[in-house]
């Protein structure tokens, strides 16, 4: 979601202890994650009902068939090519 990868972690961490102190920085920390979790809750939430809404399953079946179908015609024309 973020792509935050290792260096700049420690960027934002080293940057955050200059700016804020050493003091301050775990309450921040905890602050933070717990507002990163539930802002992650509340879009993994959303977008549950949004595909429940619009009948995201069925649409997941119907492209899964799809697949199978033009594999097994695939399959088909391999062996009347055979013949």
């Amino acid at each position: 979601m973020l792509d935050i990868g290792f260096p700049e972690l420690l960027l934002i961490i080293l940057v955050s202890l200059i700016v804020i102190g050493p003091e301050r920085l775990p309450e921040l920390i905890k602050s933070f994650s717990r507002i990163y979790r539930y802002i992650k809750e509340y879009i993994n939430k959303t977008k549950t009902e949004i595909e429940k809404n619009i009948g995201m399953d069925s649409i997941r079946q119907d492209l899964h068939n799809e697949k199978k179908m033009k594999d097994f015609k695939d399959q088909e024309s391999l062996q009347d090519s055979k013949k």
